[in-house]
């Protein structure tokens, strides 16, 4: 496993520096409504605030935390934004505030390397601030998709994946940055955020939704049974069937985060499994169906990197 980490680390290039302190954060209206469109369109969503996005320069592949592995749902936006320069990514938290995550259509690698998905990133304009991103953009080329002008950019080959992957970006009105790897994607995912409904109050009916949305940092699968191409890939080897959906949530000044399951069991008679039972804390009732388990963010068993499973149940895993 500790191989497998460093191997992480040198695919990616990327890390976080350090997260700071997260704290109890209420969702603003365009956050929710950022996140009621990649509910809707993707099996995983995940959220942070981009104060804690990584620098590029304090890479250590021996890191032994939680803070760590809480990177992988935003390597994608990290390395795309990378590929444009030294400063884009330094930009983007300037003009963001924060950044939502959708993926689905989880594929293993060639070998070696990551799991690959379809995915969306949004990101949220900070109050009224106009962005500064769009010089870093100024060498990328340009499409023109239902009628709004694209950049496009290309990343290389990398482990595990030997195609190189398109992204498509740009400023969505005066709320919002997108940022995906498929071409049908961003279409319906910017026709959603500019909708007539995105005027609308939006309400969110996911499980757990006023728990982990207070939080800086979470992340949240409804779990898809049909269409599934490997189980493996999909972060599903070890999944019980009475599993319905997960969250994650981190209290970083705390030192902690707690995993939620959702069980269709409300006898509450079997307790659900995600994982190896060896892997995580036996979870704890908290209701009809709801099981939690708490995990530390620091001083992690070297053994175990139970954050580092944890993120491959929800479709961000590493194939060894």
């Amino acid at each position: 496993m500790k191989n497998g980490r460093r191997l992480f680390a040198a695919i990616a290039s990327i890390a976080f520096s350090s997260l700071g302190i997260l704290v109890c954060h209420a969702q603003t209206d365009t956050e929710t409504h950022a996140a009621s469109v990649l509910f809707k369109q993707f099996e995983t969503v995940a959220y942070t605030r981009t104060d804690f996005l990584p620098s590029l320069d304090k890479d250590d592949p021996n890191e032994n935390d939680g803070l760590s592995d809480m990177r992988f749902p935003f390597l994608g936006l990290l390395g795309g934004l990378k590929s444009l320069g030294p400063n884009t990514i330094r930009d983007f938290k300037k003009s963001y505030s924060a950044v939502l995550v959708g993926a689905k259509d989880f594929v293993g690698p060639s070998g070696l390397g990551m799991v690959s998905s379809r995915m969306c990133y949004i990101g949220i304009l900070r109050g009224s601030e106009q962005p500064v991103i769009e010089s870093d953009f100024r060498q990328t080329a340009k499409e023109s998709i239902d009628g709004r002008q694209v950049w496009t950019m290309s990343m290389p080959p990398y482990e595990g994946h030997p195609q190189q992957t398109e992204f498509y970006a740009a400023q969505i009105g005066s709320s919002y940055f997108v940022l995906t790897n498929d071409r049908q994607v961003f279409l319906e995912a910017t026709r959603s955020l500019t909708s007539a409904e995105s005027s609308t109050p939006q309400s969110i009916t996911v499980s757990g939704w006023e728990t982990f949305s207070t939080h800086k940092y979470w992340a949240y699968r409804l779990f898809r049974r049909s269409g599934v191409i490997n189980l493996d890939a999909a972060g599903m080897k070890y999944l019980t069937p009475d599993v319905i959906s997960l969250s994650f949530f981190a209290d970083v000044d705390k030192g902690e985060s707690f995993i939620q399951v959702l069980s269709s069991d409300t006898s509450m008679k079997t307790i659900p499994r995600i994982l190896p039972e060896s892997a995580l804390n036996p979870p704890q009732p908290q209701g009809a169906g709801i099981w939690q388990t708490a995990i530390p963010l620091s001083n992690v068993d070297t053994g175990t990197y139970p954050l580092f499973r944890v993120f491959y149940c929800f479709g961000f895993g590493l194939a060894l």
